[in-house]
């Protein structure tokens, strides 16, 4: 029984020993990361339309690709992905008409009566302006899903190295916002 305890204290103490005398690690890796959204921001919805992070105005919807980005969220990028995905989609389609009216006015010689212009003109800012309005509706609830997980409590768990090369152990809860 002497011997067993032995063997067990050998090796319990020569991992601690060998974890005691590694170089400090950076704060990044610690067992659970859950602060590591920290210096993320809320993005605002203006009342114009426009998006704002950290108090600056965004120049367009698709420079939300980088703090969405650093949260990595599966959701948040499914409706980001989904808003260009759509808005590209929307785009191409409406200028097919105009491109078709081109090709076949010069390589064909036909002429395009006024009813078949109206109606494919008419068409295509009617699908510019749904798909712009459904890329909107993504785009927006991607900006909900991040705003909320920015706020959801977080609870951590941590390890770190301190000064005198003691090890910290801790556990946090931070409610954002």
């Amino acid at each position: 029984m002497k011997n067993f305890l032995l063997v067990i204290s050998i090796l319990a103490i020569i991992p601690a020993s060998l974890y005691a005398q590694q170089q400090p690690t950076l704060k990044d890796t610690t067992l659970y990361k859950a602060f590591s959204t920290s210096h993320l921001q809320p993005v605002i919805i203006g009342a114009n339309g426009r998006y704002y992070y950290g108090g600056q105005r965004l120049r367009n919807q698709y420079s939300l690709e980088i703090p969405f980005g650093e949260l990595d969220d599966p959701e948040v990028n499914r409706y980001f992905k989904n808003a260009r995905v759509i808005r590209t989609v929307g785009s191409v389609l409406s200028a097919l008409p105009g491109i078709y009216f081109l090709i076949s006015s010069r390589v064909a010689g036909q002429t395009i009566t006024r009813q078949a212009f109206w109606i494919s003109y008419v068409g295509g800012v009617a699908i510019s302006l749904t798909s712009g309005y459904i890329s909107s509706a993504q785009l927006r609830k991607a900006v909900k899903s991040y705003n909320s997980r920015l706020g959801a409590p977080k609870w951590g768990l941590s390890v770190e190295t301190m000064p005198n090369n003691a090890i910290a152990l801790g556990v946090g809860w931070r409610k954002s916002f």
